[in-house]
């Protein structure tokens, strides 16, 4: 079975930058697998992939400096904990674009990331 799910998951790995793309037709750019088997690109050191795993409280702060709220979220200042949601799960053509604060529940699970 270990092998069938290494075979799997080595074979998404190609194709996963077009699922995160809201845009099936335009991967996101920088591209998320360079081939180079390194990790050092992804999670809150991509620039597109921060947004999607920013705390969804954080996004106003993502949203009006993005570079500088990555490097918060990378040295630890935004904490990035069990508890704080990330945005991809809200809907929007950017992940969280629809979060509402006074109603954080409207649109939760409802990310184009999760319905793929």
């Amino acid at each position: 079975i270990s092998a069938t799910r290494s075979d799997d998951t080595s074979r998404l790995k190609n194709q996963i930058g077009h699922y995160v793309a809201f845009n099936l037709r335009s991967p996101i750019m920088p591209p998320i697998y360079d081939g180079t088997g390194l990790h050092t690109h992804l999670g809150s050191n991509h620039p597109v992939l921060t947004r999607f795993l920013c705390p969804v409280r954080e996004l106003k702060e993502f949203s009006k400096d993005a570079e500088k709220a990555q490097k918060k979220l990378q040295s630890g200042k935004i904490k990035m904990t069990a508890s704080a949601l990330p945005a991809f799960l809200w809907a929007g053509d950017l992940p969280g674009k629809d979060y509402d604060d006074n109603n954080m529940f409207e649109g939760m699970f409802e990310g184009h990331l999760l319905e793929r």
